[in-house]
């Protein structure tokens, strides 16, 4: 005989999880208290949320449909749809592998290489026919330059771009002109008579001129230096006067006061007379120095 309890016979909170079978408690049974219906508004981590609250909210979230932007195309023929990348007609990317590639046209005189580090532009791969100017004075890059020789005056190995060339010189004919680290100059003692014209030389460019000593009459002194040192060769040109008259000039031992000789040492130039002039004459000596 089976037992039948009532409401009343139960104390409360007598049947506890222990004493519910699996699946014995339907959704009509939840307090209505503890089901959510609207998730969007005060949704509770301890309630229990209905199919339509989940739904209501889910397809809230989510846009209705799909737009292409900017490259991108939406297939909606199938289910799914179909979202892919829009390429323009003559395209530079293309798929390979059904990923998205970048299209490389390979052609003669030059193009691009790409690797996993990317796009480059690999050695001698750029011809001249691909460069806007390609040519310097008429010369087409890489070509070598119409050769170039030395002419009168000049040396050099010949030159036409392909090697460098640092023998370039000036070939001198004689010994006026030099070279040194600075340049070119005109050599030391390189200017002989040969290289000077009739005419060429006026009188400031000479280092000599017309000099004119008076003596000072010395007792007991026969012997008189030149204010000016005479250079060796123009001892003919010294002439000394006596009131006014031209003494005789000797190669050496003067024999009396009308004759004197012409000697240099230790940078002075000396008149000799071959006796003691006289205080009361008036010697002069005109000479080039």
């Amino acid at each position: 005989m089976a037992i039948q309890l009532v409401r009343d016979q139960l104390v409360n909170s007598i049947i506890n999880v222990d004493k519910l079978a699996n699946a014995s408690v339907s959704f009509a049974k939840l307090l209505s208290s503890d089901i959510e219906t609207n998730l969007a508004s005060s949704a509770s981590a301890s309630k229990i949320a209905t199919a339509a609250a989940i739904k209501t909210y889910v397809d809230a979230q989510v846009p209705d449909t799909f737009q292409g932007g900017d490259g991108i195309t939406i297939d909606a023929s199938g289910d799914p749809d179909v979202i892919a990348v829009d390429l323009a007609t003559n395209p530079g990317l293309q798929f390979t592998s059904s990923k998205l590639d970048l299209k490389l046209k390979s052609e003669s005189g030059g193009s691009l290489t790409k690797d996993t580090n990317g796009l480059y532009i690999a050695d001698n791969a750029i011809a001249n026919a691909k460069l806007a100017n390609s040519t310097i004075s008429g010369k087409a890059l890489g070509a070598n330059l119409d050769s170039l020789s030395a002419g009168d005056g000049i040396s050099m190995t010949a030159y036409n771009g392909s090697a460098a060339v640092s023998n370039l010189t000036v070939d001198l004919d004689g010994a006026t002109l030099a070279k040194g680290g600075s340049g070119l100059k005109v050599a030391d003692a390189g200017i002989g008579t040969g290289q000077l014209g009739n005419s060429a030389v006026t009188i400031p460019k000479v280092a000599f001129a017309p000099q004119l000593d008076q003596l000072t009459i010395q007792a007991s002194t026969v012997a008189y230096n030149l204010s000016t040192e005479v250079a060796s060769g123009w001892e003919a040109g010294v002439c000394v006067y006596r009131n006014g008259l031209l003494l005789k000039q000797v190669n050496s031992s003067p024999s009396d006061l009308d004759e004197y000789a012409i000697s240099s040492s230790g940078g002075n130039t000396t008149v000799t007379f071959g006796g003691q002039p006289a205080s009361a004459d008036y010697y002069v000596v005109r000479y080039w120095a």
